[in-house]
């Protein structure tokens, strides 16, 4: 008995990853040393066919399913029975315990899991191979294995960058507050802050639910939106510089005054204002890398003709 359950498993592991070529080597020599091991991987394997739409095996821990089983089987065999008709009906029940009847509740809730930055960058793998990219100060839930319905994660706060593996049967979902981005594969930037919901699309195409009264926005790569949380307004802007946060650089092509000054403080974090009274139909055509902000307000002195007075976390900027 002890041995036909050792092969059971190697036969369990081997179905679970098809790939492994010393698994499969392993199956196979012992297939081959007796007509016993032969049949137990024929009937095991009819079993695992049989239950392939339960695509839970995977999680199945089969030597404390068998002594489970073993604590509450009550013996009636005749001298007889043979020791493979115990262990068939003992995979049986592993495969019933796979799908959840026996051991597992139906309603089992997932492992969700959380991740949280400080003052860093950090990324977090899904395990449909969508990548995340979390700016500092930024937070993220999501379950530990996608549903086969459908894929939801949720931004609790900050920003982060999809890279969403495409999969034609399982939609990606961020809940973002009352707000919502879905997805097939693509990549898309998301900014959430108590005010606002900044959503820039970079490749493929996604949708946004601002909440669930209100229409949805359809957006193609280039696009981007800012949605009022308060005004429940929503504006469309300027894609560009969106994952400068990432890449650590700034570009700026034919862009108003108005607007690089916008994004400038949204990249440096300090807030710029724009005197009332200045207007300039020159664009600002500039590329900066791991540039400072100092570094960069030099540039625009010297492109424009314009005062700048700084202190402490404002800007001002006004004409000569």
């Amino acid at each position: 008995m002890k041995d036909n359950l050792t092969f059971q498993n190697i036969i369990l592991n081997h179905f679970n990853a098809p790939d492994d070529e010393i698994l499969a080597q392993q199956v196979a020599e012992l297939r081959q040393t007796s007509e016993e091991n032969e049949k137990t991987f024929q009937e095991t394997k009819t079993i695992w066919d049989a239950a392939a739409q339960t695509k839970r095996l995977h999680e199945l821990d089969y030597t404390q399913s068998i002594r489970n089983f073993r604590g509450k089987l009550v013996h009636s065999e005749s001298p007889e029975t043979r020791p493979f008709g115990w262990l068939k009906l003992a995979v049986a029940v592993a495969v019933i315990t796979a799908a959840g009847i026996f051991f597992y509740p139906r309603d089992i809730k997932p492992v969700e899991l959380s991740r949280e930055t400080k003052q860093q960058i950090d990324s977090v793998y899904l395990n449909d191979g969508t990548k995340v990219i979390l700016a500092a100060n930024s937070q993220i839930r999501y379950p530990k294995v996608l549903s086969d319905t459908g894929r939801l994660v949720t931004l609790v706060k900050g920003q982060a960058f999809f890279k969403v593996h495409r999969d034609v049967k399982r939609s990606f979902n961020v809940l973002i507050g009352q707000s919502k981005v879905t997805v097939l594969g693509t990549s898309f930037n998301i900014n959430y802050h108590n005010s606002s919901i900044q959503l820039a699309v970079k490749t493929g195409k996604v949708m946004f639910s601002p909440n669930a009264v209100s229409s949805s926005a359809i957006l193609v790569a280039g696009q981007a939106i800012n949605y009022n949380l308060s005004k429940n307004r929503l504006e469309w802007e300027n894609s560009s510089n969106s994952t400068s946060w990432i890449t650590k650089e700034l570009v700026f092509v034919d862009m108003p005054l108005e607007e690089v000054c916008k994004q400038i403080s949204a990249y440096y974090n300090v807030n710029v204002v724009v005197h009332d009274t200045m207007h300039s139909a020159k664009k600002f055509n500039a590329n900066f890398k791991d540039s400072t902000l100092d570094e960069i307000l030099k540039v625009l002195k010297q492109t424009y003709k314009i005062k700048i007075d700084t202190s402490d976390h404002q800007i001002t900027i006004r004409n000569l």
